[in-house]
């Protein structure tokens, strides 16, 4: 797999996505680990477009540095992409962790899942497969 290729890091995406969607159709008493998988997706999603427009990609997982990164060659994104950037933020690092607040809840899955389809459809418009 080359990481200098935007449709190797679309693969990689679509694969946690499909393993999220896959997960909460199956095992949905997994919330947390459905959630982390919809974050990880939109961020390769997201690093996908880095590489298209040839941008530095550097490590991060923050959905909203991406996009502020991306923002001078993608005029198009708006107040929405960032609202489902900060639905998917938290769900990066501390998720993997006992939280003493419990696990997301069925509307947070939805809600992820739905943010993580945002970000797949925006790469795929832009670099198609």
């Amino acid at each position: 797999m080359n990481p200098i290729k935007p449709h190797d890091w679309l693969l990689k995406a679509d694969r946690d996505f499909g393993l999220a969607s896959h997960a909460h159709l199956h095992t949905p008493e997994y919330p947390d680990l459905i959630c982390y998988h919809c974050q990880q997706a939109a961020e390769k999603y997201l690093k996908s477009l880095v590489i298209h427009y040839d941008l530095p990609l550097h490590k991060t997982h923050d959905l909203e540095e991406l996009l502020d990164l991306l923002s001078p060659s993608m005029t198009a994104i708006v107040e929405l992409f960032y609202e489902n950037a900060r639905i998917l933020n938290d769900y990066s690092v501390q998720i993997r962790y006992p939280d003493p607040t419990g696990d997301p809840t069925e509307s947070d899955v939805l809600e992820a899942l739905a943010a993580a389809k945002f970000f797949r459809d925006v790469a795929f418009n832009i670099i198609g497969i």
